[in-house]
């Protein structure tokens, strides 16, 4: 029988987009013909060979509703071209290239919603793009045949709104092959994107005082803003800007740190109902973490503490949360087994399983 072709549309430099490359590469493995279409930026390397397929779009405009309509178009393109049975629409900001291309061609549908994303800060006040993102979503989740996104708070919400089932796919790392070692190095870790919400004006000035170093690995809209602040702060010897990594390279960055940090804006709904893929790359690396206490951390930190949960993100309390942690070593190491423990249940072997099991319906 002929494979089918399906192809997975993302609107991020897929080089660094685990989530996806985990999917592509389960689903490769499940006999589909996978190919994973993402955007190419200014700075993008080289795409790394994977066993699946791989194509990145280029774009001009960087941001804005430009940027947006301009990398639809080119999926659109791209997309009445090829053959194609199953498109996986990665989010709203992939939805109008896909809407287009239903009008020209029958496929079935696939809706991944990895946040919140009509809350997200960037829509705070916005109430017409707001419209218009939920319309095209509702669209979406209509059309398609199965719908998932990252965690039960997600799943209840976007379910309830759309009166849709969503299944949860977690983004959990794959699995350790070595126990990681115990003795960390003196820094505290923050992965991720450096926008607003994140935190990371009130982390650096928290670290202040602190005796550790603070790594900081990706990039963003923020990011010259947070170093002028290191140096108006004096202190570049402590705070250490990575840029963006490759998965491999901050696997092994994730694995040495003292203390990893996931802490957001409480005002955003989209931050409020997140679970973050760094909370497990945490988990798994045996580093204790700190993290707001929103409901999906909850959830896991009732099952046994990996680190310490904040109420308020602000700098005293933050401050106190990474000094406990790097001083009370009974505490540390019990924080570090729980995590080591809890990382067996939380493996992408089994999420990879579920996902296989909702694409058979479309085969």
């Amino acid at each position: 029988m002929e494979q089918k072709q399906l192809i997975l549309l993302a609107s991020s430099d897929i080089n660094y987009d685990q989530r996806l490359q985990k999917i592509a590469q389960a689903l490769h493995t499940d006999d589909w013909q996978v190919l994973l279409l993402g955007v190419k930026r200014i700075h993008s390397i080289p795409l790394q060979e994977k066993a699946f397929g791989q194509r990145r779009v280029k774009r001009v405009f960087s941001s804005g509703i430009l940027f947006y309509l301009e990398f639809n178009c080119r999926f659109f393109w791209y997309l009445l071209r090829s053959k194609v049975d199953v498109l996986v629409a990665n989010d709203p900001d992939t939805l109008p290239a896909v809407w287009f291309l239903s009008w020209f061609k029958r496929f079935d549908l696939v809706y991944d919603s990895h946040e919140y994303f009509t809350e997200v800060p960037e829509l705070a006040n916005k109430s017409f793009k707001r419209k218009v993102w939920a319309g095209l979503e509702r669209w979406g989740v209509r059309k398609a045949k199965i719908c998932y996104t990252v965690n039960e708070s997600l799943a209840q919400i976007l379910g309830k709104k759309y009166d849709k089932q969503f299944a949860i796919i977690r983004n959990v790392p794959l699995a350790f092959t070595e126990r990681p070692p115990m003795n960390k190095k003196p820094y505290v870790l923050y992965q991720g994107a450096l926008n607003k919400g994140r935190g990371l004006e009130v982390l650096i000035e928290a670290m202040q005082g602190v005796p550790l170093e603070l790594w900081i690995a990706g990039k963003g809209d923020l990011e010259a803003e947070l170093k002028q602040l290191v140096e108006q702060k004096k202190m570049t010897d402590q705070v250490k800007f990575l840029g963006m990594l490759l998965p491999n390279e901050l696997r092994a960055i994730t694995i040495e740190a003292k203390i990893g940090i996931n802490v957001l804006a409480s005002t955003s709904l989209n931050y409020y109902y997140s679970l973050a893929n760094k909370c497990f790359d945490y988990m798994h690396a045996g580093v204790p973490a700190i993290h707001m206490n929103f409901p999906e951390y909850e959830r896991i930190q009732e099952k046994a503490p990996i680190g310490v949960l904040i109420k308020e993100l602000e700098v005293g309390e933050l401050r106190k949360a990474i000094l406990k942690l790097e001083q009370d070593e009974v505490y540390y190491q019990s924080c570090a087994e729980n995590a080591l423990r809890l990382a067996e249940e939380y493996q992408w072997d089994k999420e990879q399983v579920t996902l296989q099991n909702l694409f058979k319906a479309l085969k």
